[in-house]
């Protein structure tokens, strides 16, 4: 009896080791991310290089860091935003939430070869920050 539950054991540990190895996984994003690119496409009657230049440098400021699967730090200047974050492997879009928003996400950008692209729409124009693995 005893053999019989040994074995019944060591075949669902085996199936389980074959079924975890045989997943498929994501890319590996854990690591630092920093600004490789800004584009800030703001309507030009309404705004002057200056402007745009401080909005590029202030974005450039921007650090992710991505610790395992589920949680990040947004570093903005001197402050960090603790957040959890997920993957949609299809479209490759990153959505995120700080720790005290409850459930609602947020789009924080499309993994693209490699990179992630984050679009924004503000008043004045788009934002296009590209963000490259350090």
């Amino acid at each position: 009896m005893k053999s019989r539950l040994f074995l019944i054991i060591l075949l669902i540990s085996g199936l389980v080791a074959i079924v975890s190895c045989s997943t498929k996984k994501g890319p590996d994003l854990t690591g630092i991310w920093k600004v490789a690119d800004v584009k800030v496409e703001f309507d030009e009657q309404s705004s002057t290089p200056e402007m745009l230049r401080q909005v590029a440098e202030r974005e450039k400021q921007t650090i992710l860091e991505i610790q395992n699967d589920s949680v990040m730090s947004i570093i903005a200047g001197n402050t960090t935003y603790k957040a959890f974050w997920v993957l949609d492997q299809e479209s490759g879009i990153i959505n995120y939430r700080f720790e005290d928003m409850g459930a609602r996400m947020t789009e924080l950008g499309k993994l693209i070869d490699g990179t992630i692209v984050a679009e924004s729409e503000t008043a004045m124009g788009k934002i296009i920050v590209t963000y490259q693995k350090d």
